[in-house]
């Protein structure tokens, strides 16, 4: 069963899910606990359900999971005062991720398992999740020992769209303008959906523009509100500009864009892939989410670059023996 939880903050509290391995027949629990944790951060258009199929699949081969929702997205809530400062106070993403992994530390040391257990995570990010997980890992860098970005950007890089991409945004901004959400909502799932390098109506799959319109609707109606969404404004990170701090990641890296995904979003990807040390690009047949599209290709890619990680404690494990 999962185990679930929140973190108060000063703008007020944020959710956190751990779902713990399922040991099959044959399985190694003590192999297990010295991995890393997988920690996955969700895109600003969407929840921590947005790993859903990732999470089963990755517990079934052994892997902790912890998600969260970022603070103004699913079950994270503003409390009623910080809501009614005027104006509404800038939120810290990644330390709120900082909070949720400490409190996961605390949750593992009263389950009596946190000596023995690998304290690290491989963090997993995608959209606006990916830059929240770049912005963790240089603030707090022993915290990370792998990152996988997907459809992202990272601060600082500032990529424009093409101006027929621009005129999709521009009609999502008129639509919330006119307090239409389910138009608004309609071009959400048009840009990230469909993407905007491919024609309206590209995405086919029912279950995936469901997903996204039960998402999208309900971020709509929370910025419209002033409760959540981007109507949550952003602290700076507070150093230099990321994109200008990639090469002193030292964690292991791998990199996701989609084949219709916007185009300043790719080139932000290959940015990031260009500057982090050793990090790979893989391109997937789809708009922005990519792990929705292509769940299948998107959890062997994920879990063969999670093998290294299993592979270094056990060479660790044979020379401890020597």
């Amino acid at each position: 069963m999962p185990e679930t939880g929140y973190c108060n903050t000063d703008e007020g509290q944020v959710f956190w899910r751990y779902d713990s391995p399922v040991y099959g027949k044959g399985s190694v629990q003590k192999e297990a606990s010295q991995r890393p944790t997988l920690l996955f951060i969700h895109a600003g258009v969407s929840n921590h359900t947005l790993w859903d199929d990732q999470v089963a699949y990755l517990t079934s081969t052994g892997w902790d999971c912890l998600r969260l929702d970022m603070f103004g997205y699913g079950l994270s809530v503003p409390s009623e005062e910080y809501l009614l400062k005027d104006p509404i106070p800038p939120v810290d993403h990644h330390e709120h991720v900082h909070m949720v992994a400490r409190e996961y530390h605390m949750h593992r040391e009263r389950l009596g398992n946190f000596l023995s257990m690998n304290k690290q995570f491989v963090v997993i990010g995608l959209s606006r999740g990916a830059s929240t997980a770049i912005d963790f890992t240089l603030a707090y860098p022993k915290y990370v020992e792998g990152l996988v970005l997907c459809t992202g950007v990272v601060g600082g890089f500032d990529e424009p769209n093409k101006p027929s991409e621009q005129a999709l945004f521009d009609l999502y901004d008129e639509f919330m303008a006119k307090k239409d959400v389910e138009n608004a909502t309609r071009m959400q799932i048009r840009v990230w959906g469909d993407g905007t390098q491919a024609k309206e109506g590209r995405l086919t799959n029912k279950k995936v523009r469901e997903k996204l319109y039960w998402w999208c609707k309900d971020i709509a109606e929370r910025e419209l509100e002033g409760k959540g969404g981007w109507a949550i404004p952003c602290k700076d990170p507070g150093f230099p500009p990321p994109f200008r701090l990639l090469q002193t990641i030292n964690a292991k890296a791998i990199v996701a864009t989609g084949k219709y995904d916007e185009s300043s979003t790719t080139e932000a990807m290959r940015h990031v892939a260009q500057n982090i040390k050793g990090a790979k690009i893989q391109e997937f047949k789809a708009a922005h989410m990519v792990n929705l599209e292509c769940p299948k290709e998107f959890n062997e890619w994920v879990e063969a670059f999670l093998e290294q990680f299993t592979r270094d404690y056990k060479s660790s494990d044979a020379s401890k023996a020597r």
